[in-house]
């Protein structure tokens, strides 16, 4: 009796603490899984994000590469084609003996005739058809040749020797003779992050930027000439300064007004006097914003 009592008292006591077990045991595999998803998805999350990193972290890499080849190559080109420049500009006071074209126009310019030899122009023609002479400011980066054609867009993606770059090429406004016979005549240039082409044109934003780099040399087929800078400042994409198409037959009057804007709007007083007797360059580049140009007016001397 008493082994029979005590077997069923095992029987109605264990089945219970069984099944209370395997609930225990469920509920635990349960949280297990439960833990194990959560885990999961935090890691593919965590994944992503880091795959998302990499990705902008390589396109960017990619990207910074790519300028970097971009300039280099452009740099590279135009490193090269120094070689053509035979020998340095000539300072005005070497050709009119201290005149300016405001003093004596007619004798300055008798005295002024500069052969252009220090530039191997034929040699620069044969790489590229279009080029036309040869810029250059002392003690800057700006010693580049120059092209012209009938299309303002072509050289800003592309080089000299054409090969695509957005370094581009400085080029002559496609309305302008190639010869500087107007008088007025607009070259551009990229401002480029690398300092390389017009950007160095933004420091004539101080006086004493200019006081130190004052003239403008430009080589052409017929000549050597030296430009004296007048006005620097910051312009809209539609100021007056980018009318050309005066001719000598204009009124004298209307050009007058012309020069006196271009004059009145620089960013300091250079104390250089310009008339309607005088044939005027701008150089113009983009601001850093995009939206303005930088631009810089100089008067021919010889």
């Amino acid at each position: 009796m008493n082994t029979k009592k005590n077997t069923g008292k095992s029987n109605r006591t264990g089945k219970p603490h069984a099944r209370q077990g395997d609930r225990i045991s469920s509920r635990s595999r349960r949280r297990s899984k439960e833990a194990a998803r959560r885990r999961q998805k935090r890691r593919l999350i965590q994944g992503l994000i880091l795959g998302f990193f990499a990705c902008i972290l390589v396109f960017s890499i990619y990207q910074l590469a790519s300028i970097f080849l971009t300039y280099h190559s452009g740099d590279k080109e135009y490193e090269d084609l120094q070689q053509y420049v035979l020998d340095k500009p000539v300072l005005p006071e070497a050709v009119t003996g201290g005149l300016s074209s405001s003093e004596d126009s007619e004798e300055a310019a008798d005295a002024s005739l500069v052969p252009m030899t220090r530039i191997d122009l034929a040699s620069l023609q044969e790489i590229n058809s279009e080029a036309i002479g040869w810029i250059e400011i002392p003690d800057t980066v700006i010693s580049y040749p120059m092209v012209h054609t009938d299309d303002d867009t072509y050289y800003l993606t592309h080089t000299f020797k054409k090969e695509s770059n957005r370094v581009g090429s400085i080029f002559v406004e496609a309305l302008n003779h190639a010869d500087f016979s107007d008088l007025h005549t607009i070259i551009y240039g990229h401002n480029m992050k690398n300092g390389s082409m017009f950007a160095t044109l933004k420091n004539y934003n101080t006086k004493s930027y200019w006081q130190a780099h004052p003239y403008i040399y430009i080589d052409l087929e017929d000549n050597s000439h030296c430009y004296q800078i007048f006005s620097c400042y910051q312009a809209d994409i539609s100021d007056q300064c980018y009318t050309i198409g005066y001719e000598k037959d204009v009124s004298a009057e209307v050009y007058q007004q012309f020069l006196d804007h271009l004059k009145n709007s620089s960013l300091f007083d250079t104390g250089v006097e310009v008339t309607a007797e005088d044939k005027v360059i701008t150089l113009s580049t983009c601001t850093n914003s995009g939206r303005n140009r930088f631009v810089v007016h100089a008067k021919k001397l010889y």
